[in-house]
């Protein structure tokens, strides 16, 4: 038996101010890191009929200054090392800021002044910059995506056109397009205020000073009223409604919904655990039937959606290439029947309890971010009046019984009115001073943070082991790191690192695939293995009292996989299909071709880590049976361990758990030639009929993670595009509309990986945007090169912003076992300040000198190529190569 799990106390301490807002604060460290999260009571379900859209469209704009703080809010944080980011929900809106806990008045002062003093900042320009951001993001994220359409029809059949969840969150365009300034500061000024809003400031800082900085910055803020429930009809079914349509997509899908209950009411968390029977793991019973036994489905999930004024229930099956929707369907009925007649084992229900019990304490793990403990504080206040259900919350699940599940099933779905959407695709084809707020606070000193240095041992089969002690929560994380990537075999084999790697945890000598998931899952354990182009991984995250057996666990997997015939077969067919449902996908369409552009026909690097179609169908099962052979040795092996545990004893037991682990030196792969770059521009143009905009990954082979520029790089690269305020994003997103985002990266593997700008642009300002992508390239390397203030504002966001990346104990393990592959010491990211320290302007642009040439790019389009062809042809810069959409050579 293990022992019983204490759970951890979450102190916190709350106040309402005089104006209503209420601020919830709350001491937690380890890290010198504060996270500013704010929620407004205010969602799409607040909009009426023809402002569709609204929150949405302020979520954007709240991002676009204020009148002490003019400019994009990004901006001031960015360079001091915060993450930044919001959301919209139906219920709620939220904005958050983590970072150094030095800056956290700054923070809260710009917070304050967006609630406060938003509208004398707000123009008709940025109104109109941010309608056309947010219609590129429904165009990249609804309209050009698969099955992009099927939640906006699914809200509509399942609730009457008056009710407040009929419409999706990101809204109706032209609900959008048509608001007015009168209409947009009037919805201001009914939601955004202090007394409909919950503040938590959670991390390292006191609770009184975080009360004394709240009252300052907040205190004198007129309060508003609370919002109001918003009327909603009944939207119970009295039949099942039937909806089938089509799309460009290569796997067929089908989505079932049902109206349930509300969250947090009685029958919420029964239902929750329902779907995780249902839906959750390789263990649920949905996976087993449609994945495993009868090879009908890719993917099955479930889900209980409780919101604040209706819950539905949902189950999502994507189907194997040519197999039957009404099959799949009908295995979804029998299982619900059945549940709904004989209940669930108890086994089952232990199994998915203790699954949202880990999930609840990894979850405190992190400060800020979304579903961190700020985050989580403000969820239950403003749902509940109660951030004390943080903790609470919880026993409603550990409370439920099988009778409750089976009672839900019975009540809610089976036999049950429902919507049900079938997407069919393609055929298979072949207190202080008096508060001035034109003076921002004084800035602080640079929060003082030096990652941690693991404690090195040796095993007894020879493989080095890095501990990283962290007593905080009871969760430990821990990796094996192996030298068997995708880079140690050729293209002709693409393909094959990742697929060795997926079959490792389904099936050892002693354990089958089932028995595998049924014991992780048991335990809440987090089971993951994954292979990548330098090497792959072998880890797992779990709570303490299950160390011992999660290790006994992934030892057997990383060990003893047996390859199964009947797991091989599965796995080969399930990558098969995903290889070509990715063609449904414009990114990847783009990204393929970029490296085919790039890389020769004999360099690993022209393939993604998954292969193609062609080099996967010819893997078989005794090749990877011998890759694991040739390259799973200890010779080129390394451990990571993170979380609560001791050094020497987690050394005992990994020994133990390794006892016998042995074989030669994997054979070192040849050195792998950087190709040369083109001598002139490249213009690829594939052919998406009909797509609303136009997807582009641009750029040229880059260099490895050990060229001595890559520090300079890595900051040259932030000015550029690495962040929000990044020269690309503030160019082409917040002063010309013409995209949702756009971001540059340097993929530095131990051998060159390509430099690349990736963005979805408005199709008919294509020419326009790329010589503004290529022209900001250009100014930062010649006409407009890297300002000081630039400089440091990057470095700073660099350095102040590591922090958060080792938060967590699965965080912590991904990023020192990073360090194995490519040979640094384990000092490596404390040292991160002082590499950066040693950047200056003149080492930057040298560095960017050698390693960047626009002139040299090869530029991927995947848009409606007749649409978009004669802007290509007009910017002059090469002759356009079109391809048609199966990505064959036209003409």
């Amino acid at each position: 038996m293990n022992p019983p799990l204490k759970l951890p106390e979450i102190r916190f301490a709350r106040t309402t101010l005089g104006n209503g807002l209420d601020v919830i604060a709350r001491r937690q460290g380890p890290l010198p890191v504060v996270a500013v999260n704010l929620w407004y009571h205010v969602g799409s379900k607040n909009e009426e009929r023809r402002q569709r859209g609204f929150a949405h469209l302020f979520e954007h704009l709240m991002f676009e200054g204020s009148e002490h703080y003019p400019g994009d809010f990004f901006k001031p944080l960015q360079k001091k090392g915060a993450s930044i980011n919001g959301s919209t929900s139906s219920d709620r809106t939220n904005y958050f800021a983590d970072l150094p806990a030095a800056h956290v008045e700054l923070a809260l002062a710009m917070e304050s002044d967006r609630m406060g003093h938003f509208l004398p900042a707000l123009d008709d320009h940025k109104i109109r910059v941010q309608k056309d951001v947010v219609k590129n993001e429904y165009r990249q994220n609804v309209a050009n995506r698969p099955y992009g359409m099927a939640w906006r029809l699914l809200s509509e059949a399942l609730y009457p056109p008056d009710h407040p969840y009929s419409w999706t969150t990101i809204g109706v365009m032209e609900d959008v397009e048509a608001a007015t300034r009168d209409d947009v500061e009037a919805f201001f000024r009914r939601f955004y205020v202090p007394a409909n809003a919950s503040l938590a400031i959670v991390g390292d800082i006191d609770e009184d000073r975080a009360f004394a900085l709240a009252e300052r910055y907040f205190g004198d803020l007129p309060g508003g009223t609370r919002s109001l429930t918003p009327h909603a009809p009944d939207a119970s079914l009295s039949e099942s409604k039937t909806i089938t349509v089509r799309d460009r997509v290569e796997l067929d899908r089908i989505y079932l919904k049902w109206h349930t209950v509300r969250q947090f009411e009685p029958d919420d968390a029964p239902l929750v655990l329902l779907a995780d029977i249902l839906g959750r793991g390789k263990t649920s019973r949905l996976f087993r039937r449609l994945v495993v036994e009868t090879g009908l489905a890719q993917d099955a999930s479930a889900y209980q959606s409780g919101r604040e004024l209706a819950g539905s229930f949902g189950v999502t099956v994507t189907l194997r290439p040519g197999q039957s929707w009404e099959e799949a369907e009908a295995i979804v009925d029998e299982e619900l029947a059945r549940i709904a007649g004989r209940g669930v084992e108890p086994e089952e229900l232990t199994r998915v309890q203790n699954g949202r019990l880990a999930g609840f304490l990894y979850a405190l793990d992190n400060v800020g971010g979304f579903g961190g403990v700020a985050d989580r504080l403000n969820a239950f206040n403003i749902y509940l009046g109660d951030p004390g259900r943080i903790t609470s919350d919880l026993a409603r699940y550990q409370s439920v019984t099988p009778e409750d599940i089976q009672d839900a099933a019975r009540d809610y779905l089976a036999g049950k009115p429902r919507v049900g959407l079938t997407v069919l695709g393609r055929k298979p084809a072949p207190a202080a001073q008096p508060l001035d707020r034109k003076v921002p606070p004084p800035a602080a000193p640079a929060a003082p943070f030096r990652a941690p240095v693991p404690e090195p041992r040796v095993l007894r089969c020879g493989v080095p082991l890095w501990v990283i002690p962290r007593r905080d929560l009871p969760i430990v994380a821990a990796t094996f790191i192996l030298d068997a990537g995708a880079a140690t075999h050729g293209p002709d084999r693409g393909g094959l690192a990742g697929l060795t790697a997926d079959l490792l945890d389904e099936g050892t000598e002693k354990r089958t695939s089932h028995q595998i998931a049924l014991a992780a899952e048991g335990m809440g354990t987090s089971l993951s293995v994954s292979a990548g182009w330098d090497g792959a991984s072998v880890g797992f995250q779990c709570l303490t009292p299950h160390l011992a057996a999660s290790l006994d666990l992934a030892a057997d997997v990383l060990l003893n996989p047996s390859f199964p015939a009947e797991e091989w077969d599965r796995i080969h067919a399930q990558t098969l299909a995903g290889l070509r449902a990715g063609r449904d996908s414009a990114e990847t369409r783009a990204g393929r071709a970029l490296l085919r552009a790039l890389y020769p026909s004999d360099h690993p690097f022209r393939l993604p880590v998954d292969g193609d179609e062609s080099t996967v169908a010819r893997l078989t099962r005794e090749d990877a049976r011998a890759f694991h052979r040739a390259r799973y040795v200890p010779a080129h092996a390394a451990c990571v361990v993170a979380g609560d545990v001791d050094p020497e004893a987690i050394a005992a037991r990994i020994d133990d758990a390794l006892a016998g682990w042995s074989g030669p030196a994997p054979e070192t792969p040849p050195a792998l030639a950087r190709p040369d770059r083109p001598s002139g521009i490249r213009l690829l143009l594939l052919d998406r009929p009909g797509a609303p905009q136009a997807v582009v990954r641009a750029g040229h082979v880059g260099t490895h993670r050990l060229d001595p520029d890559y520090t300079d790089l890595m900051v040259w690269n932030q000015i550029l595009g690495g962040q929000f305020t990044s020269r690309l994003n503030s160019k082409l997103r917040e002063e010309k509309g013409f995209t949702y985002g756009v971001r540059s990266h340097f993929d530095c593997r131990r051998a060159a990986g390509p430099f690349l700008v990736s963005s979805s642009l408005q199709a008919d300002r294509l020419g326009e945007a790329l010589e503004d992508l290529r022209g900001e390239v250009a100014a930062l390397l010649n006409d407009r090169p890297p300002t000081a203030a630039e400089l440091d504002d990057a470095r700073r966001s660099l350095i102040e912003g590591q922090a958060r990346q080792f938060e967590t104990p699965s965080a912590l393990v991904a990023r020192y076992a990073g360090l194995f592959l490519h040979g640094f010491p384990a000092d490596h990211h404390a040292r991160f300040a002082e590499r950066l320290e040693a950047v200056t302007l003149s080492t930057l642009v040298e560095a960017a000198g050698r390693q960047v040439a626009p002139d040299a790019f090869t530029i991927v389009v995947v848009a409606d190529a007749d649409s978009v062809a004669p802007a290509l042809e007009s910017l002059g810069w090469a002759e356009v190569e079109r391809f048609d959409d199966r990505d064959q050579p036209v003409g």
